[in-house]
């Protein structure tokens, strides 16, 4: 998809369409009333017969302009409520106007109130490029494939322009990559196969790479993550992705990710229907490399790792039981109630290791409940955590990019269910505040570093379209986590 930058009058253009935005409830002026003007009507009529009022999400397409403007269709979206507009409104927009001119348009025409605001164009254009995804590495036949092959927009400074477009690319490739391998069949996607892409994105964005194998986990006493990879035949992995800051460095910040490639519940063996999906059990992961993707590029004053342990959760043989009790990394004892509660003994692990990287905070994402889900719905994550200042921090970011976050309170009357008789922890307790007693066991195992944990089980993965992603993976919480890290 190429971005072009004209000054002529979006009339005079010539373009397969031409789309324009109009808020909620105002009347045809200024420009849209001169569109309007040229079109002898035709789009106000239109409107008016469809009832289209401006609501955000809502649009009306004028098929033909029969030669009275050099476009030949204009796509009318709605804006909402003027007051409510934010840089998140031309996101829906650009994915819904993608969705809506893909496949009959090779050039379109945004016009002037698209690119009139600081960060417009990397807003719409980022919307645009992330409602065009689609993963179909394993169709034979891809006859509904985008037609579009040409964005333009006006009233920018060529600079500023190519600057916004520059960023939306990147956001959206980084975006793009965690959807991508969250939508890969674990068949392909082991283990060892996310250690060789961690290794090309490491290599690609000059960043330090370690990849610990089976014999290195045993030898570093990962007992977690040895434990809920014994019932597989794959082996587990464990990645170190660093970037180093060029300047003096600000803070240092580790970025933790599950990993588990496929969950079958272990012993504990899930439903059918409930492991159908389970190839997005590693969410977490491909958030973390989309994030390194970025931040090689976008080089923040900040050292990041990104951290991940990785796994199937399997049934065989030497599957890791109910009962048993688990020596975890960091010296304390983990008594195994649920082997499908797996998550958090492999992120024990991980915290533990970013815990002795002397780091000044961690933030970790994990498809870790479906209590999250129960509580919170399919669009938004819970976060979690020990310090107030990094959740704060955490949504305000996800607020800013329209990534959906709620805090769960961290109760301490919770804290009993996950006690043990025979070990510090269970790793499972009652059904009731499970996402928060998730949090609490994971809270074991970060010390006293500031700690903010972001549990994506519902929005990392739609069984059908939303306004801002496919049915497929999403790459929920890669334009968060980046924005927390650059401010940008």
């Amino acid at each position: 998809m190429e971005f072009v930058l004209s000054t002529e009058s979006v009339l005079k253009l010539k373009a397969d369409i031409l789309v324009v935005g109009m808020f909620k409830g105002l009347k045809y002026s200024g420009a849209l009333k001169t569109l309007n003007d040229g079109l002898k009507g035709a789009l106000a009529n239109l409107a008016e017969e469809e009832g289209f009022k401006g609501d955000i999400g809502k649009s009306v397409m004028l098929s033909r302009t029969f030669g009275k403007i050099a476009a030949k269709r204009v796509l009318l979206v709605g804006l909402g409520e003027e007051s409510e507009f934010t840089h998140n409104t031309l996101r829906k927009v650009g994915v819904l106007a993608v969705k809506k001119i893909k496949n009959i348009s090779s050039v379109a025409v945004f016009s002037a109130e698209f690119s009139s605001g600081t960060g417009y164009v990397s807003a719409l254009s980022e919307g645009l490029l992330l409602g065009s995804y689609e993963f179909k590495k394993y169709k034979t036949q891809n006859s509904d494939e985008s037609k579009i092959k040409k964005i333009t927009s006006k009233k920018i400074k060529a600079k500023v322009f190519a600057e916004e477009i520059e960023f939306a690319k990147l956001i959206a490739e980084s975006t793009n990559l965690a959807r991508d391998l969250v939508n890969e069949p674990p068949v392909y996607l082991t283990p060892s196969k996310l250690a060789e892409i961690a290794s090309q994105v490491a290599k690609e964005g000059g960043l330090k790479c370690k990849i610990y194998d089976y014999a290195e986990i045993e030898k570093r006493g990962m007992n977690g993550l040895m434990a809920v990879s014994s019932g597989s035949e794959e082996p587990p992995r464990f990645i170190h992705l660093t970037y180093e800051p060029q300047k003096k460095t600000r803070k240092s910040i580790a970025v933790v990710g599950k990993g588990i490639t496929f969950d079958s519940g272990g012993l504990c063996l899930k439903p059918p229907d409930s492991m159908r999906t389970m190839k997005m059990d590693m969410g977490g992961s491909a958030v973390v490399l989309g994030v390194m993707k970025a931040i090689a590029q976008l080089k923040p004053q900040v050292r990041v790792h990104g951290l991940i342990a990785s796994s199937e959760n399997m049934t065989g043989g030497k599957a890791y039981k109910p009962d048993d009790v688990i020596n975890a990394y960091n010296g304390k004892t983990i008594e195994v109630i649920n082997t499908d509660a797996e998550g958090r003994v492999v992120l024990s692990d991980a915290l533990s290791y970013a815990v002795e990287l002397k780091v000044d905070e961690i933030v970790d994402l994990a498809t870790l409940t479906g209590a999250c889900m129960v509580g919170l719905g399919s669009y938004t994550a819970g976060v979690m955590g020990n310090d107030q200042k990094l959740i704060d921090k955490i949504r305000k970011a996800s607020d800013s990019v329209g990534e959906k976050t709620w805090q769960l309170p961290m109760d301490d009357e919770l804290r009993a269910e996950i006690d043990s008789n025979v070990a510090d922890i269970k790793n499972a307790g009652s059904r009731m505040g499970g996402a928060i007693t998730a949090a609490m066991f994971l809270e074991n195992f970060v010390g006293e570093v500031p700690w903010a944990h972001i549990d994506i089980a519902g929005p990392a993965f739609m069984e059908k379209d939303s306004s801002y992603s496919p049915k497929g993976g999403t790459g929920f919480g890669v334009r968060t986590i980046i924005k927390y890290l650059t401010g940008k």
